[in-house]
């Protein structure tokens, strides 16, 4: 019997992932379930085919070489990310800290660990609810950890200082408020109520070099009246070409149906406005990220073409990207399966322990 890197609890565990988030209901997964990946098994990792049978359904790319969830999240993230170092990293709050040279969102007040901050200064909550109630207009207010697809961002429609002070107590720990984005015309057409985000992709090989991951960068749009440009919400993501180019597929998750952006927006031959600069921005960011050789950038352009920076991610789906263009890591998957390889298994006993303000840490007893 064949002896896997990625356990049976794993294997189960990416199938019922993806069953849950990705595939479309009424898909026949059983069709290629028990059948396995030669390339991943060569490699000594069980993938079902059970992904290629899917995505080459959307997609019409046949592949052994589809990552499975499991695979990806429990080995190949680890690989390439330090793990227990991401959750710092992924605070909204210290971007600017970070990138203090790239266009981000006009912060107006932070909220780091239940303190408020104004132009790196200390304040009050009072003074936080003066300087947003003073500054009015389209502000929008969103959580800085443990969030993803969108979740908790609101704009603030009352500035009843009242009103404020509840909102402010509803989100408690760890948030931004915001000016809203003005984006591009050219992205705003596609969905004029959604900021019209790209999902790009660097990754830093083993010599140092920085690579855009190229065909699975993406555009994203929210759907009618949404604020978000949330896939899994309806909005909708294509593919973005080589030379910026919008494709007009749209992809959505749990659909096995391709529409059209012309069709559904009337928007046909969309250039993502200095596209080159974009890539090449997002390129030297990575370099100041020297623990994450993988990493998701949320990004997009200004009215005067600048690129403006959105959020990074370390831990980014590729169920949509696979999903749109095939095996994700394309032609660098060899050394970033090797790398994955190469893991040391101890099974101990843990206590996960959780505090006030959101402070956890895991204590493994041997």
């Amino acid at each position: 019997m064949a002896q896997f890197l990625n356990s049976n609890k794993e294997f189960y565990w990416g199938d019922w992932y993806f069953k849950s988030h990705v595939m479309a209901d009424g898909f026949d997964y059983k069709a290629h379930k028990r059948e396995l990946a030669a390339y991943y098994e060569e490699r000594g990792f069980k993938v079902s085919m059970m992904f290629d049978d899917y995505f080459s359904h959307l997609n019409g790319i046949h592949s052994d070489r589809y990552l499975s969830m499991d695979v990806y999240y429990f080995y190949v993230i680890p690989a390439l990310n330090r793990h227990d170092f991401k959750d710092a990293y992924l605070d909204k709050n210290i971007y600017s800290i970070l990138f203090p040279d790239v266009k981000q969102p006009a912060t107006i007040v932070k909220n780091i660990h239940g303190h408020f901050y104004n132009e790196g200064e200390e304040i009050s909550i009072d003074r936080a609810i003066e300087i947003v109630r003073d500054k009015g207009g389209e502000i929008m207010i969103k959580p800085t950890v443990e969030t993803c697809n969108g979740e908790g961002v609101e704009q603030i429609t009352d500035f009843d200082a009242g009103k404020l002070r509840a909102l402010f107590n509803h989100y408690a720990l760890n948030f931004i408020v915001q000016e809203k984005v003005k984006q591009h015309p050219d992205l705003q057409q596609v969905n004029p109520t959604s900021l019209n985000s790209m999902r790009l992709y660097t990754y830093r090989r083993a010599d140092g070099t920085y690579e855009f991951l190229y065909p699975f960068a993406h555009m994203r749009f929210g759907g009618k009246g949404a604020i978000k440009d949330n896939v899994s919400q309806g909005g909708g993501t294509c593919l973005i070409r080589e030379d910026g180019l919008v494709d007009d597929n749209v992809y959505r998750f749990r659909s096995m149906k391709v529409s059209s952006l012309k069709e559904e927006t009337g928007v046909e031959n969309l250039v993502i406005p200095n596209y080159g600069k974009v890539i090449e921005t997002l390129k030297r960011m990575h370099s100041r990220l020297p623990y994450f050789d993988f990493v998701g950038w949320d990004v997009t352009v200004l009215p005067d073409g600048e690129p403006l920076f959105i959020e990074f991610n370390l831990v980014p789906s590729v169920e949509g990207p696979q999903m749109m263009a095939g095996p994700m890591f394309g032609k660098y998957l060899d050394e970033v399966i090797e790398r994955a390889r190469r893991v040391d298994c101890v099974k101990m006993q843990t206590y996960k322990k959780t505090f006030d303000k959101g402070s956890s840490f895991y204590l493994h007893m041997q």
